[in-house]
């Protein structure tokens, strides 16, 4: 997966005011993690033929201290963003093209009752030009 394609998610989430962050959310002050926050990652998949896609499965991962509820709403908004038919399809400065899918959701249950999870699974295919 391309730092583009991870750039194109990132843009997005913050056009929704969705706080997010690569890998790992680290706030500006220790003590100040936002109510709601994603975290992404993702992993790529063999290609199955020799047209030059790549494809990745992009996890965004939400956490929640106000509700399941929020979590919810934020999906409803990455899906309009992403949606599962057409995708967001950009082409890149670089020239490649870049097509995001919302793909599924999955409610984590936590012991923690205050903290609520869920995991986001895009899917993300690129074509890229030859350098």
């Amino acid at each position: 997966m391309s730092i583009e394609a991870l750039g194109i998610i990132k843009n997005i989430m913050e056009e929704m005011n969705l706080p997010y962050a690569f890998m790992e959310y680290m706030p500006d002050n220790e003590d100040s993690l936002p109510n709601t926050y994603f975290v992404g990652e993702y992993q790529e998949l063999e290609p199955l033929n020799e047209d030059g896609q790549e494809e990745a499965i992009f996890i965004l991962t939400g956490f929640s201290r106000e509700s399941s509820i929020r979590l919810e709403e934020a999906k409803k908004e990455i899906k309009k963003c992403f949606p599962q038919s057409t995708g967001k399809v950009v082409v890149t400065e670089s020239g490649t093209v870049t097509a995001i899918f919302y793909s599924n959701s999955i409610p984590i249950p936590l012991e923690d009752d205050e903290l609520k999870k869920m995991q986001i699974n895009l899917t993300v295919k690129e074509w890229k030009v030859e350098e």
